[in-house]
């Protein structure tokens, strides 16, 4: 009989021990089945001697004795133990241990079946084959994998040491099959695999040393490069590989087929080493171990194209680092190479051609060549193609694929390209396993892909969302793995350009913080150094700039400076260095006046000029801020050749064909600025207008019609703010008045005049080229579309995927219109098609009537008069600034801030209160001498002279009514009632006023008159009239109800009252009132309204189920439609951040097609609206009853009478806010 305890020779089953441990009630079991085989003899006979003892230890819970009468079955079958089975033994040999293991695999299964059958005298191997299958079913099959694995290895692991002991093959063979086989079968995430691997490579390299068989450091070098697969961070592996690759090679004679692979693999694993500690002797080594691998395999080995592409990536990570032309060049080359060897059906083709690409956008990087990024891009294209959506690689590629799209778009500025780039890097993300270790990486190149788009189209969302994945990134980065620093330093900038945007000074705290930590963990030989230490200054310059703190200045030097030195000038990352350590001097010359820094400042910044290519797209920044360093200087110094250089330097950044639109048009603003103060200084006028010509052709490419149409308020009023009308006043100054008409209509109402465009008639165009007219009007359609939203009454948020789709579609339509614009302008006869219009089409739009167009910039305030002979001249008005308009304008527009409020007298705050009433709420019954006195400095300034000069020209438009005078005010002028401009006083002999001359109307722009040319035929007009006595969650507006009564009388004694459909309350729902706008062509709104800051397309009117917005107005486009009243509050303010959109209700409706609209300026006094509306309508139906509405009935003659009734009423100042408040719009 054997003895456990004894050596034992392994045989085909062997010794059965099996140990379970169970937790309960505080204490633990041991079940211990010994099942004792005899040995298996040879030549086919089998010889069994059994026996079977079962020793239980510790109490046993009760719920386990199903398995106790399991096992008793057992033992009543068995044989009695020998003296060694002890009561209450728990040891358990190794030898034990290593034949349980044998039992317990699944793979023995089949044998176990066999010896029971060969033993089927004997009982007992019945009942031990269903008693271990019992105890596994009881513990469960996780926890008899882990003990079948931890048993595995321990026994594997102690063959090993035995071998390492006595130098026995039996040890090493088991070692290796033991270990071999816990590898196998232990789980991804186990504890211990690693552990079991690497073991298992150890007992290879053992047999290997012993025997010599190249199979076994085959194995080796294979397992050690498993332990180093992407995501590995252990250092000793990667020694380890390369100590074996060495070894692999020595012992390789020269003509042994396998020795290429074994320098292959040597370079791959110096190629790992450098990749993690970047010391260039390993790079060296790759590529010299690589080359040998290439040399050695002869053309049409299968090998060959993988050693020469892992031959070029060698080559491209040493160019990276040391930017030798010809490792570039060799990297391509070689990659090139196994690209085309390599047949396209084959698996490793996708790499090749991904690698290539990559080479091809490095190469790029450095040297400009447009075709490197355009095969970059076909490469990568073609990589994503071959390859199926669930392989490993493809997200990989997709992201590859997208940097090279943002390298094109940094350089060409196509808007699809950074789309594209982030559509590619979504779908990567989109599959790729959140645990995956190039995840990181992956949402980090996304991050980028947005910071780029946000420098481009300056949308929020794209900041904020590019630091959500770079945050991303970092968190799922260990903190010694090589990328960290980079993700790091990623979110540091994209903290850095939100506080550029919004101002908050955590955002640039965070951007130091986190640059600062980049900086501190990484190597002074890494070679993104450099570019850290840019970034750090330039974090800290911003910070300086905003708080003024010395030590943020002194830090941003030192880190720049840095930079600076350490980067050779063939690096194409130093004139960016360069001109951020100027602008940094600059900042502290600013606040300390030392000569140095400024010289300094200049120096640096000449450098990056002339440094950077002239079709590099950041040399127009670059040469705008040497030119404001030269002006600083000559501000500073008086040296006139400063101020000629600032001028020559900001006239080549505003006019270069590269570079971002709004770094081109500060560059013209600059420009004009510089020439200005030369003229000042030295008295020397500069004769021409081509500064102001390069600005206004720039308003097209700032305001982009493929950007939100919030996002052009923001650039209208940031960027564009009061350039126009200091190019205008220049034109009026040089007395080209034409010029000065048509800058001012490209400079004003831009959001109206895109949405015009979009829906301009195509007759022309269509009887030309109908095919063509087609595709523009379909693209046209499609764009306003996705330009104006569509979710009328849908308050659900979009997913951020579906808005980004939809984003993307809008801006490849857009570059569709673009190369149809350009197709059609190449067409005979077509060349201005849609074009600025000239002078000469705009001053039809005034034929018949005086239209004012009113300018003021600086000291200049003038008028453009155009006479209804389309003929123009000027008037400039003395003594009138724009420091003087800004004072009659207070009292208008800035009423919105509580502080203003609180400080102004208490005349001027029941001003303030009318602006901020709604419809219903009384006026407080206070004299308003500043009311009275604004409208009298009005009429003194600005009004009467007009008058007086084209009182011939308002004597011949005179009939037998006042003739018509359109008002076109641009900036803080359009907020003034020129309407309402006169004398007025109890005294009616002492009055004087504009109504006493002329019949006002207003325009947003010249060209919203002429669209009355495509018109419908004039018939009798049918009426929707909307009333809201008690909007919810409103105030009662119980006038409403009267003045709908009002009306209604007023269109039976003319017999309009079958032509008036009116709904009111529940019946005035949003879908209502939109469906019924597109059946009748006028519309009466009596209602409250709401004037919305500071997004003005929210602004609405209030009806039963919510608020009707300017936005949703916007979306229509009515041919039929001819007159609105708008008889609600505010219908006509407008915003005076953006004063020459003229965003409001009124122009809303012009905007939808209606020609003629009466709005309000401020709040209304219920009572007083049926008063107006009553004379209104009653003139206008009395107009057309009298035509029998052949004739369109003049809406702002009736309004004219209307006000006239009420200012006759008037006794006072406070009976001017009862009629003032309303204006005609249109014709």
């Amino acid at each position: 009989m054997l003895n456990p305890r004894s050596e034992v020779r392994y045989g085909a089953l062997g010794i059965l021990v099996s140990e379970m441990k169970y937790e309960a009630r505080g204490s633990s079991i041991v079940v211990l089945v010994y099942a004792l085989l005899g040995q298996v003899l040879v030549n086919c006979f089998l010889h069994v001697k059994t026996f079977l003892a079962l020793n239980f230890v510790y109490k046993l819970p009760a719920s386990r004795s199903d398995l106790l009468s399991n096992v008793e079955q057992t033992l009543s079958k068995g044989h009695q133990a020998e003296e060694w089975m002890t009561p209450n033994r728990e040891e358990i040999t190794d030898e034990e241990a290593q034949f349980v293991s044998e039992l317990l695999a699944e793979e023995f299964a089949e044998q176990l079946q066999q010896l029971r059958e060969r033993c089927s005298t004997m009982g007992a191997m019945t009942t031990v084959f269903g008693a271990v299958y019992k105890l596994r079913e009881q513990v469960g099959e996780e926890e008899y994998l882990h003990n079948t694995v931890r048993l595995l290895g321990q026994e594997g692991t102690k063959a090993l040491k035995q071998f390492e002991a006595k130098g026995q093959a039996a040890a090493i063979d088991t070692a290796i099959e033991r270990l071999g086989r816990a590898f196998d079968l232990a789980p991804e995430g186990h504890t211990n695999k690693r552990m079991y691997s690497n073991n298992l490579g150890i007992s290879h390299q053992m047999r290997f040393k012993r025997f010599g068989k190249m199979a076994d450091i085959d194995k080796a070098i294979e397992l050690t490069r498993q332990a180093i697969s992407p995501g590995s961070i252990h250092m000793e592996d990667i020694d380890k590989a390369i100590e074996l690759d060495r070894k692999a090679v020595d012992l390789t004679p020269d003509g042994h087929p396998d020795k290429s692979k074994y320098f292959h693999n040597l370079g791959s694993s110096h190629q790992m080493r450098f990749e993690r500690l970047g010391k260039i002797v390993d790079i060296i080594k790759a590529i010299e171990s690589q080359w040998q691998a290439v040399d050695l395999t002869p053309v049409g080995h299968p090998n060959r194209p993988m050693y020469l592409n892992t031959l070029g990536s060698s080559h491209q990570i040493r160019f990276e680092h040391l930017g030798e032309m010809a490792d570039i060049s060799k990297a391509v080359e070689s990659q090139y190479q196994a690209v085309d060897l390599t047949p396209d059906g084959h698996s490793n083709k996708p790499i090749y051609l991904n690698n290539l690409g990559n080479s091809y956008q490095i190469r790029f990087e450095h040297f400009g060549g447009m075709d490197d990024i355009s095969k970059a891009i076909k490469s990568q294209c073609q990589a994503v193609d071959l390859t199926p959506d669930g392989h490993p690689n493809k997200p990989m590629y997709l992201s590859n694929l997208g940097n090279s799209h943002v390298r094109q778009f940094n350089r060409l500025g196509e808007i699809g390209d950074i789309d594209k780039a982030i559509e590619s890097q979504r779908q990567a993300i989109d599959l790729t396993p959140d645990n995956h270790p190039n995840r990181p990486v992956i949402l980090a190149n996304l991050g980028t892909s947005h910071i780029r788009r946000f420098e481009r189209l300056g949308e929020i969302e794209d900041i904020d969302k590019a630091i959500e994945l770079e945050r991303m990134a970092v968190d799922l980065t260990p903190g010694s793995h090589p990328n960290k620093p980079m993700y790091l330093n990623s979110l540091g900038i994209s903290h850095q350009m939100r506080f550029e945007r919004l101002g908050k000074v955590e955002d640039i705290d965070k951007a130091i913080e986190l640059v600062h930590r980049v900086v501190d963990l990484t190597p002074n030989s890494h070679p993104n150094k450099l570019m850290y230490l840019n970034n750090l200054g330039r974090s800290c310059q911003m910070r300086f700039k905003r708080l003024g703190e010395m030590d943020d200045i002194s830090k941003a030097i030192e880190s720049q400076c840095q930079a600076v030195s350490l980067t050779p000038d063939g690096n194409p990352d130093k004139p960016m260095f360069l001109n951020n350590l100027g602008r940094s001097h600059r900042a502290r010359f600013e606040r300390l006046s030392e000569m140095a820094d400024i010289s300094k400042a200049i120096e640096s910044q000449c450098r990056a000029v002339n440094l950077a290519p002239n079709d590099y797209p950041d040399k127009p920044i670059y040469l705008n801020n040497i030119g404001i360093s030269h002006q600083v200087r000559f501000e500073h110094f008086g040296d006139m050749g400063d101020i000629d250089i600032a001028i020559a330097n900001f006239e080549q950044s505003a006019t270069s064909t590269t570079g971002p639109p709004n770094v081109r048009f500060g560059a013209a603003r600059n420009w004009i600025s510089a020439l200005k103060l030369k003229e000042r200084i030295f008295n020397i006028h500069t004769q021409g207008l081509r500064p102001q010509h390069t600005l206004i052709n720039l308003i097209p490419e700032l305001v982009w019609l493929g950007a939100p149409i919030r996002h052009h308020f923001q650039t209208i009023e940031e960027v564009v703010g009061s350039s126009i009308h200091e190019a205008v006043s220049a034109a009026v100054r040089a007395h080209d008045l034409e010029l000065a008409v048509e800058w001012m209509e490209q400079g004003r109402s831009i959001v109206w005049s895109q949405l015009r465009q979009l829906r301009s008639p195509l007759v022309d165009l269509q009887d030309a080229y109908p095919f063509l007219a087609q595709d523009f009007q379909d693209v046209q359609r499609r764009i306003e579309i996705s330009w104006l939203p569509r979710d009328f009454g849908n308050k659900t948020e979009p997913a951020a995927d579906t808005l980004e789709k939809q984003a993307q579609a809008h801006r490849r339509n857009i570059r569709k219109r673009e190369d149809l614009l350009t197709e059609i302008r190449n067409k005979k006869g077509f060349e201005s098609f849609l074009r600025p219009e000239k002078f000469s089409v705009l001053s039809k739009a005034c034929q018949g009537r005086l239209t004012v167009l009113l300018t003021v910039s600086g000291e200049h305030c003038d008028a453009l008069l155009i006479l209804p002979s389309r003929s123009i001249t000027h008037l400039f008005f003395q003594n009138v600034s724009q420091d003087v308009i800004s004072e009659m304008h207070t009292l208008w527009e800035n009423s919105r801030t509580s502080r203003l409020k609180n400080n102004l007298p208490i005349q001027m705050n029941t001003l303030l209160e009318l602006r901020l009433r709604d419809r219903g709420e009384k006026a407080a019954v206070v004299e308003l001498g500043p009311m009275s006195s604004l409208l009298a400095d009005l009429w003194d300034r600005i009004v009467h002279p007009i008058i007086i000069m084209t009182e011939k020209e308002l004597f011949d438009l005179a009939d037998d009514r006042l003739p018509p005078i359109t008002w076109c005010p641009s900036g803080p002028l359009s907020f003034l009632p020129f309407h309402a401009a006169g004398i007025y006083g109890s005294n009616s002999e002492e009055r004087i006023s504009i109504s006493d001359y002329a019949i006002s109307s207003y325009t947003p722009s010249l060209m919203a008159l002429l669209s009355d040319s495509t018109a419908v035929q004039w018939s009798r007009p049918s009426i929707l009239m909307v009333t809201q006595p008690s909007t919810p969650g409103q105030k009662p507006l119980p006038g409403t109800l009267c003045e709908a009564e009002k009306i209604m009388r007023k269109a039976e004694l003319y017999e309009m009252q079958p032509y008036v459909h009116h709904i009111s309350q529940s019946q005035a729902t949003m879908s209502a009132v939109m469906e019924q706008l597109k059946t009748h062509g006028w519309v009466h709104l009596a209602c409250h309204g709401t004037q919305k800051f500071p997004d003005p397309i929210e602004s609405s009117f209030a009806l039963y189920d919510g608020n009707l917005t300017l936005e949703s107005l916007m979306q229509k486009s009515m041919g039929h439609v001819h007159f609105a009243f708008l008889s609600a509050c505010q219908t006509a303010s407008g915003d005076q951040t953006i004063p020459d959109e003229a965003m409001h209700l009124t122009s809303g409706m012009l905007a939808a097609g209606f020609r003629s609209v009466v709005g309000t300026m401020w709040s209304i006094e219920d009572s007083v609206a049926p008063e107006e509306a009553e004379v209104f309508y009653a003139r206008l139906f009395e107009e057309g009853h009298k035509s029998e509405w052949k004739v369109k009935p003049d809406a702002a003659f009736a309004l004219h009478i209307a006000l006239k009734k009420l200012r006759e009423e008037s006794t006072g100042d406070k009976d001017l806010v009862r009629w003032v408040p309303f204006v005609h719009y249109g014709i």
